[in-house]
């Protein structure tokens, strides 16, 4: 670390990336510097959140409904991206396109890695679903705020689906465009530095949006509240981004007329413009940023003291000497090289004489590449159908040295790996996405090789989308910020015991019994806020818990609330588009992966029966005999749906949720909307269905009285499937099967659930599913004849390197020819990502 006190460019200090996180040169508390107060709060911070970051590979940037998805997950300290040690324990959720989560796996992360597999449904529905995976460590923050989130689009591909892309008549189905979400489009204007001051010139980005969230391009003129136009006409460059300048005139009101992609016009305020405050300004000058900072004031006032520039990417602080400053919008500068920090966001914070933050400003800093480089050699260019696939790989740094890392290899059809090539990679997560809150749309993008154009978009990028590391108040606050949920070091049972309300109950009494794997009763009490953490499953099994809880008076009128996962909300993610707009190889990538479902039908032994899918805590299924064909609560025995919704098998349908409300988002076809007692429901939009209840017809209005917790399973049948039950079944039927009607059934949950008691599963650690990887060839006796791998070929989620960078791994080659993408992953042990790709050439048969 260097500290200096004199010369032009005064640094005051800096936190490095290596060791602790103190700034060792600023212990002598008589200093009293400003910027070192606020550099040493920043990194007090710092230590007390030590902020994670997590980040999911995946075999393949998109997929079709009946497939499945491989990913590999690297969780790291937020600041040097080394393999984080603090959390071991990741969640990773598959959330519909309505944002509800149909599929949950818990990982065990051992030095930071862990991976995984989702089996997307052949019955589930097309659309956009949101991956996201996060530690319960990072909820500290805000609950998804710092998640790691990737939006996937999953195409119709299962060949059962009527809307698959060749499945004759029912094309086009397909090809119609989907339902527009209801609202306008939006455009919002974001003034640099945080404020619009009047006569201070100034630079505003803008982004414009879809009702559906996704980007549009716009063009405008700004015009004042006379429609007197101001500055020279706009456009958006990238993403529905772009910028404007104008310097912003006292007691004036400004608005944008945009052009929308219709044709049609539409006014959108600008921010109001402040009489006084600071204005700030980054200009990009090559190898450093040129920093303006600008004040306007009051006439006759006192003219502030000086201001002070302190600046950041990730814990890395440079803090720059006060400087005076004028009331009359004369600017003072800075100059910051970007070879001091590294690759990253950069924070750009300008404070007062006070030490309040004024403005704040986003730029980016990368010096080099992005990622380092991953050699990927494989021993041929070409290969025949099941011919093993050497390849050598070698890892480098920036100067041409090996490094270790750790990585993951997926080798995919070139088709398959291009549909989304700009969704997204390690380098683009751990240096941008990662720290930006919001949504960004292609960051594959901003990282291609640098031109004029793409480095605007990335600017323009940070001028609008959100800081969400910290905000000042929160940093120089008196109290440390809250840390409600621990660092999992295994499998957790946490929650919150409440009165009739929210709030908190101290030392409410606690009795933890459990009855499954292992039988084994606790006692405990509740922190001064209500909450409890049990932990020390072996997360082999799952675990089953009866919790009961009672007042420190004795009283059992207490409501348990245990943690079933993190809220999700927000609008619905954006539809598919239709086929006929689809990217360009979507219909050729659909036809590959039905033919490949098909063969793979064909060649297991039972068939095209259905599956038994399950998806983390929800169980569809085709022929799981949760409840028995000749089960005397069926109306007519033999007569099975092939979708069932395993009610035990749910923790939330265990806490007095509705019924219908559990099965919201869980089955393909069915939408449930409204809130509980008036919800609504069709299946496939056919109208209401017919209700079912323990083998008697019952209405709409008593079902949405029924309580989650005394439903055992619900059987959906859609289409001709329903046809068996007469007349009222054209919009298909929903057959609910209650735990007191099974006649082995010892409880009884017809009553209220009894208060300060609660029955919640907790789910083992997730087993992976292993990657199919034939072997072709003497002296094995057991390669299969025919091989349906067509989308991806191999997936290795762990490979590493040592420190001569070098490992290498073999795969075999299937029945499908064509190109086919090598690509790999990863972090070296000193926290930068690193990526690769190698391209091979699969001969037809026969050639």
């Amino acid at each position: 670390m260097r500290v200096k006190f004199k010369g032009k460019e005064k640094i005051i200090g800096a936190l490095g990336l290596a060791g602790a996180l103190g700034l060792l040169a600023f212990r002598n508390p008589a200093d009293g510097n400003p910027v070192q107060v606020l550099a040493e709060k920043l990194s007090a911070y710092y230590i007390t959140l030590r902020p994670e970051k997590a980040y999911l590979h995946l075999d393949r940037p998109a997929y079709g409904t009946g497939e499945t998805i491989w990913f590999s997950a690297y969780v790291v300290d937020a600041l040097r991206h080394q393999p984080d040690t603090l959390s071991k324990v990741l969640h990773v959720d598959l959330l519909s396109p309505q944002r509800l989560v149909v599929a949950r796996r818990t990982l065990r992360l051992a030095g930071g890695r862990g991976y995984g597999d989702i089996e997307l449904g052949d019955t589930l529905a097309a659309g956009t679903y949101l991956l996201r995976a996060y530690t319960d460590w990072m909820r500290n923050a805000g609950n998804g705020e710092y998640f790691f989130e990737r939006q996937l689009q999953v195409w119709p591909a299962a060949p059962n689906q009527p809307d698959a892309p060749d499945a004759g008549p029912a094309l086009a189905i397909s090809r119609t465009a989907p339902k527009t979400p209801v609202g306008k489009p939006d455009v919002q204007f974001f003034a640099e530095g945080g404020n619009l001051v009047a006569g201070l010139p100034a630079t505003v980005g803008f982004k414009a949006q879809a009702a559906s969230g996704r980007s549009i391009a716009v063009s405008g003129q700004l015009f004042d509240e006379q429609n007197k136009s101001v500055g020279a006409a706009f456009s958006s460059q990238h993403g529905g981004m772009g910028r404007l300048s104008f310097t912003p005139a006292a007691g004036h009101h400004y608005h944008a007329r945009v052009k929308l992609p219709d044709g049609s016009s539409t006014d959108f305020p600008l921010p109001a413009a402040q009489p006084t405050g600071y204005g700030l300004r980054v200009l990009d000058a090559g190898d450093s940023y040129t920093v303006e900072a600008r004040y306007q004031g009051t006439p006759g006032a006192p003219v502030p003291g000086p201001v002070m520039l302190l600046t950041e990417v990730r814990g890395y602080i440079v803090g720059l000497v006060p400087r005076p400053i004028t009331d009359d919008g004369a600017p003072v500068t800075w100059k910051l090289v970007k070879s001091r920090y590294p690759n990253g966001i950069l924070h750009i914070t300008l404070f007062d004489a006070q030490s309040t933050a004024q403005a704040q400003r986003l730029a980016f800093v990368l010096n080099g590449l992005p990622a380092l480089r991953v050699t990927l050699t494989p021993d041929k260019a070409a290969y025949a159908p099941h011919d093993p696939v050497h390849v050598k790989v070698q890892v480098t740094d920036a100067t041409g040295q090996p490094a270790a890392a750790h990585l993951s290899v997926t080798v995919a059809e070139a088709g398959a790996a291009a549909l989304d090539p700009n969704g997204g990679n390690v380098a683009t997560s751990l240096l941008l996405t990662s720290d930006l809150a919001g949504y960004v749309e292609n960051p594959g993008y901003y990282f291609q090789t640098p031109t004029p154009e793409i480095t605007l978009a990335l600017d323009n990028l940070l001028l609008t989308q959100g800081w969400r590391r910290y905000v000042w108040k929160e940093v120089l606050s008196p109290t440390p910020p809250p840390l409600v949920y621990g660092a999992e070091q295994g499998i957790t049972l946490a929650g919150q015991v409440t009165g009739a309300g929210h709030q908190g109950l101290a030392n409410a009494q606690l009795t933890f019994i459990q009855s499954k794997p292992n039988r084994s009763v606790l006692t405990a009490s509740t922190e001064t806020n209500g909450r409890f953490r049990f932990t020390g499953f072996p997360g082999r099994d799952t675990a089953v818990i009866t919790l009961q809880a009672r007042r420190a008076s004795g009283a059992s009128n207490v409501v348990i609330r245990p943690d079933l996962g993190p809220p999700t909300f927000g609008a619905p993610l954006p539809p598919l588009p239709p086929l006929s707009a689809a990217p360009a190889g979507v219909a050729d990538y659909l036809r590959r992966s039905r033919q490949q479902q098909v063969q793979e039908r064909q060649n297991r032994p039972e068939g095209d029966i259905a599956r038994n899918i399950k998806l983390g805590n929800v169980a569809v299924t085709g022929k799981k005999e949760v409840i028995p064909a000749n089960d005397t609560r069926r109306l007519y025995p033999g007569v099975v749906a092939n979708t069932l919704v395993d009610f035990t098998d749910i923790p939330a349908a265990q806490s007095g949720m509705s019924a219908l409300q559990i099965l919201q988002g869980r089955v393909a076809g069915l939408t449930i909307s409204g809130s509980p007692p008036n919800m609504s429901i069709q299946i496939r939009n056919s109208g209401t269905p017919l209700f079912i209840l323990d083998g008697q017809r019952t209405d709409a209005e008593f079902i949405n009285t029924l309580q989650a917790n005394q439903v055992e399973a619900v059987e959906v049948f859609k289409g001709p499937e329903a046809a068996i039950f007469g007349a009222g079944s054209s919009g298909g039927v929903i057959a609910i099967y209650t735990k007191r009607g099974n006649k082995n059934y010892k409880g009884d949950d017809s009553k209220t659930p009894t208060p300060g008691l609660i029955t919640i599963r907790v789910p083992a650690y997730y087993r992976a599913q292993e990657f199919y990887q034939p072997r072709y060839g003497a002296p094995v006796m057991n390669a299969p004849t025919m091989d349906a791998r067509r989308l991806t070929l191999f997936w290795d989620p762990q490979v590493s390197t040592g420190p001569n960078g070098q490992t290498e791994f073999l795969f075999y080659t299937a029945d499908g020819s064509g190109n086919f993408q090598i690509s790999t992953e990863g972090i070296t042990l000193e926290g930068t990502p690193s990526r690769g790709s190698s391209t091979i050439y699969v001969a037809p048969k026969g050639r």
